[in-house]
């Protein structure tokens, strides 16, 4: 350790209680003992190595004490281990993850710049509602290069940003018969909602803690977003009436073949076109849209 990097740390760690009533000294001193040392490590030469992983710390300990990275959010990112808790951000993804991962490939300078813009771009996005941030740091999974951040969010947000059309359900219908065990292989579905016009919320129908995110999109083109937290619940207006029958649905007044359906389970239909719906003995989701 450097004289430069001990005071670094001694500073970030005074300062944090009197900027953050919520300070959580526990996990800082955590962040300085794990993601902040293998960033050191792989910077090797000073001065590069204190430039850049001070300008990580610095930004790491405002991300404590706003909230952005709690205990349960850093122990899942250090370790990826156990379920996704819903207080995981993309702020939490892009520093604990990605820079840790990124930065050493970058002259010390750049390798600043890009926190600095990385942190804007994610501040930006934990003004919007929280299913958002859910919704775009599981995407972040896939680990997007920091450099191309904002294509990244743009390519992201554009689908679930999209203005909700209001569909009038006179088809013709398109099916997506979508398999949940590509997703998780006991995941069992239950309780459904909208989270947004076109993000669908799945509850498993036996471990409560599990949930999987499902991205609605025409011409059969709806999609999982992979096992999430709940993205919380968005209130639409009066949805179509639905009258199931085996391995069928009546919508205003029109018919569309739910094949193998059996026994329905749950039932969901949205305004902007889609109609989602599961089985007793499935684990499928079978996804109608229509103009």
């Amino acid at each position: 350790m450097s004289d430069a990097w001990d005071a670094r740390v001694r500073e970030l760690a005074t300062q944090g209680p009197r900027r953050h009533s919520d300070w959580d000294a526990e996990l800082f001193e955590t962040l300085v003992h794990d993601a902040a040392a293998a960033l050191r490590a792989a910077l090797h030469a000073e001065p590069r190595r204190d430039a850049v992983a001070g300008a990580w710390l610095k930004l790491a300990a405002e991300a404590v004490g706003l909230g952005q990275v709690d205990r349960a959010s850093a122990r899942y990112l250090l370790t990826g281990r156990g379920r996704v808790p819903e207080s995981v951000t993309l702020m939490g993804r892009c520093l604990l993850q990605l820079a840790p991962a990124q930065l050493p490939a970058y002259p010390a300078e750049q390798a600043v710049a890009l926190l600095a813009r990385t942190w804007n771009l994610c501040e930006g996005l934990a003004a919007q509602p929280p299913w958002l941030n859910r919704y775009v740091a599981s995407a972040a999974a896939e680990a997007p290069a920091l450099e191309k951040l904002d294509e990244f969010l743009a390519t992201t947000l554009a689908p679930a940003l999209a203005p909700s059309r209001e569909s009038t359900f006179s088809g013709p219908f398109t099916l997506a018969m979508l398999d949940t065990r590509k997703v998780m292989d006991e995941f069992l579905p239950g309780d459904m909602h909208l989270a947004a016009p076109s993000v669908l919320c799945v509850h498993d129908r036996r471990a409560e803690d599990v949930k999987v995110g499902l991205f609605l999109a025409p011409e059969g083109k709806a999609r999982f977003l992979g096992l999430l937290p709940c993205l919380g619940t968005w209130t639409e207006g009066t949805p179509p009436t639905l009258e199931l029958r085996p391995g069928a649905v009546r919508v205003n007044k029109r018919v569309a073949t739910l094949p193998l359906l059996g026994t329905p389970h749950q039932t969901l239909a949205a305004r902007s076109g889609y109609v989602v719906a599961s089985a007793v003995d499935s684990q499928r989701l079978w996804v109608l849209d229509t103009p």
